[in-house]
């Protein structure tokens, strides 16, 4: 099926969105870790089952900024802004999120992380009318309708600081509406992958 053109356009829309989400952020506010990512996408879970439908690799590129005071009472989550690139011409999303870092040891945390972003993916929803069910049944089963231009993205991620520069991660996300943002249909999307952090 046809997907909107990923141009820098695009990205461009997505990355001002995010960074004017963060106009609130304090003066003093700095970099805290600039993350890339090599993301295995679409993958089958138990969250959602739609494996096949798109391929990959996703590569990935985050910005974190140091939490604000104000994000205290929610035990500090760094904000940071998002832009993820389908190398197949699948789904690409950008957008804003929170992440967590809870250490389990000297140099292992576990980073849970909650966002929204706004995606490509095109057609949201099955374009066949329930009578047309030989075409509808086929879309269903290979094509991927995430049912709203924009999702939410939660995830975790384990972490290992090799030093005081560098960490790398293994990553788990999971990306949908919960019916929240959309309507009936909503498919998901899961990847994994691995990310390394220059940490600031």
């Amino acid at each position: 099926m046809a997907r909107f053109d990923l141009t820098p356009s695009f990205l461009a829309t997505g990355l001002a969105i995010a960074i004017s989400s963060l106009i609130n952020l304090p003066a003093q506010a700095q970099i805290s870790e600039m993350r890339g990512a090599i993301m295995a996408h679409n993958v089958e879970t138990n969250v959602s089952k739609n494996a096949g439908k798109e391929d990959g690799p996703d590569v990935q590129v985050e910005v974190l900024w140091n939490s604000p005071d104000w994000l205290k009472f929610a035990f500090s989550p760094r904000p940071g802004i998002v832009a993820s690139l389908n190398t197949q011409g699948g789904t690409s999303f950008a957008g804003v999120g929170l992440d967590w870092t809870f250490p389990v040891s000297k140099n292992v945390t576990i980073d849970p992380y909650l966002g929204y972003v706004i995606h490509n993916g095109d057609p949201l929803e099955n374009p066949y009318a329930p009578a047309d069910s030989v075409r509808r049944a086929k879309f269903n089963a290979e094509e991927l309708a995430l049912g709203s231009r924009d999702l939410f993205r939660l995830g975790v991620a384990v972490g290992y600081r090799h030093s005081e520069t560098w960490t790398s991660y293994l990553v788990y996300e999971h990306l949908s509406h919960g019916h929240i943002l959309g309507g009936s249909k909503n498919q998901g999307l899961d990847n994994v992958g691995i990310r390394l952090g220059r940490n600031f």
